[in-house]
């Protein structure tokens, strides 16, 4: 389908297939619409513009702090990506997942690269992916279309009189001459171009906090459907924390239906909190479409709008050759952050150590996903400091044979470590009073023993005896 951007009433930017009906730039409204019938003619909205850059800078952000926004002729990124080229596997990987996102933002871009940032912006603006090395890059320069610099098109009369169409001509001509004609702008861009003048650009800086927002196409009624433009945010909001050298443990998405035109604001929130922060964008997107997949839509979504609430320093991945205890307990996390999203958090639960030696009340089933966060805010305080306890520890004790005074679970049993000395429970009368002993049968199963000790039943005196409250793994 033929279609071209206006502005004031005349065309600015036309796509191939326009291009293809005879449309071109500079063309009245009326003229593309006699060359084309079924053109589509979108005017130019600045607001939008800034904000679709603003979008791509945001991702750029995960490959490099050094990002500039560009608005001259055309509107882009530069990026300085030296330091980065190794972290990234080199130029092409480096710029194969940059295209990659924007792309995933839904746009098209225009990627080349060179020693200098001016050359880079007219290499992109010249056509995809040009790329000159150390090298190369004059030769490519001198071979570009001399409009291509903004301070010669109001001379292009003139350059086009005299046969000077590409830089190459143009820097072959008399300096002198070229400021007396055209003005010192046009040696400065072309002497920044080649490298012979230095070149300062002002960096994009991360906003404080993260809001972004995005307005769909259509009305959407499908939770599915919704999944690609939350991406988007999410892509920014990744770009956002890698920029701020943080990771976020609770943001929201918050759905804004089709009611808020007509003046009632109704926006479905979907909080989301997670075991660890994060900032990992392939994480964050599993997190987002299993707590969407349990969302019912009231009504039609024209509006997503993404926040991040709960934001704390993050330092660098560090690759490693082994798996260190804290990446072992991150996929711990992110399993059980995985499972509470889609069976929700009170599905999930784990045994938290509480104050009773008691070995059955020395434990209760909590939230997993709240376990996670109060082990994390009690990271750097020492831990309980119990002696060896069974894995398998049963509901209620198993009394044990005595045979010839010893203590028989499918054979005789050895004592290997105890005894060990629990006399808890006086203030709730459930007293208890035992001997607690590791033991091993001739199968070497390692079993968790007592023998009650007189006096165990408060004042109902009881016979001692063995009994087995659990199994080791």
């Amino acid at each position: 389908m033929p279609l071209a951007v206006t502005e004031s009433r005349r065309v600015g930017w036309v796509n191939d297939c326009a291009r293809e009906a005879g449309v071109l730039p500079g063309m009245h409204e009326s003229s593309a619409a006699a060359r084309a019938a079924d053109i589509v003619l979108i005017a130019r909205d600045a607001g939008r513009e800034a904000g679709a850059l603003t979008e791509v800078a945001l991702w750029a952000l995960h490959f490099t702090p050094q990002v500039s926004l560009m608005r001259r002729q055309h509107e882009g990124l530069l990026l300085e990506v030296s330091a980065s080229l190794r972290l990234f596997n080199g130029r092409d990987a480096l710029i194969g997942q940059l295209r990659q996102g924007v792309e995933e933002l839904g746009m098209q871009p225009c990627i080349a690269s060179a020693p200098t940032a001016s050359a880079a912006w007219l290499f992109a603006c010249h056509r995809d992916d040009l790329h000159g090395g150390p090298d190369s890059f004059a030769d490519l320069l001198d071979a570009l279309p001399v409009l291509l610099l903004p301070s010669v098109q109001p001379h292009a009369a003139k350059l086009a009189a005299i046969g000077c169409d590409t830089l190459g001509q143009l820097r072959r001509l008399p300096r002198a001459g070229l400021v007396r004609r055209f003005g010192k702008e046009v040696l400065r861009e072309l002497d920044r171009a080649f490298g012979l003048e230095p070149e300062a650009l002002a960096w994009f800086e991360a906003p404080a906090s993260f809001h972004a927002r995005i307005e769909l196409p259509a009305r959407v009624d499908s939770v599915e459907a919704l999944l690609f433009a939350a991406r988007r945010l999410l892509m920014q909001m990744t770009g956002w924390l890698v920029a701020r050298h943080a990771a976020v443990s609770a943001f929201a998405l918050m759905l804004h239906h089709d009611s808020l035109r007509s003046g009632e604001a109704c926006i479905t929130e979907l909080p989301i909190r997670l075991a660890s922060p994060s900032r990992d964008l392939a994480h964050l997107s599993l997190l987002l479409q299993e707590h969407m997949a349990r969302v019912t839509l009231d009504a039609s979504v024209i509006e997503l709008s993404l926040k991040a609430e709960d934001i704390s320093e993050l330092a660098a991945p560090n690759t490693e050759l082994f798996p260190a205890p804290a990446s072992q307990a991150e996929t711990t996390g992110r399993l059980i952050e995985r499972l509470a999203s889609r069976l929700g958090e009170e599905a999930i639960t784990r045994l938290k150590v509480v104050g009773d030696h008691r070995p059955e009340r020395c434990s209760m089933a909590v939230s997993a996903h709240a376990a996670l966060h109060a082990r994390m805010r009690q990271s750097n305080r020492a831990g309980f400091n119990f002696p060896p306890r069974p894995a398998w520890l049963l509901r209620e004790p198993v009394a044990l044979l005595v045979k010839r005074d010893k203590p028989f679970y499918q054979s005789f049993l050895t004592l290997l470590a105890g005894p060990e000395r629990i006399e808890a429970g006086w203030w709730d009368d459930a007293l208890i009073t035992r001997d607690y002993y590791i033991a091993c049968n001739d199968a070497h199963l390692l079993l968790w023993v007592y023998r009650e000790r007189h006096g165990a039943q408060g004042e109902k005196e009881a016979e001692p005896g063995w009994f087995l409250h659990g199994f080791f793994a």
